[in-house]
């Protein structure tokens, strides 16, 4: 199976990181040690919505609660709960750490 590629445009310089299988989005953004503000980490709360700039995610059988459907429309995603189903590339999270 190809490994997916997360793009992070919000860095400079830009970065692109590999998605493990198996995990969500934001496991490998911290795994890399990517600044990102997590909670529940089960989609409920909202606080690690993120910009999908390009690309498609999957939830699987979970559930987005914590993303309203401006939010959606307005392209943000939970990494929390996501995978990369092909590459993506996201912009700077909307809360960011202190």
């Amino acid at each position: 199976m190809q490994k997916k590629r997360i793009g992070l445009s919000f860095l400079n310089p830009e970065q692109e990181l590999i998605h493990g299988q198996g995990d969500t989005v934001l496991e490998t953004l911290v795994k890399h040690g990517i600044p990102i503000k997590h909670a529940c980490t089960n989609g409920v709360c909202g606080v690690c919505l993120t910009p999908l700039l390009s690309g498609e995610i999957d939830y699987a059988e979970k559930q987005p609660h914590g993303l309203n459907d401006k939010e959606k429309q307005n392209g943000y995603f939970l990494p929390c709960i996501a995978a990369c189903k092909t590459d993506i590339v996201i912009g700077k999270p909307k809360v960011t750490l202190r």
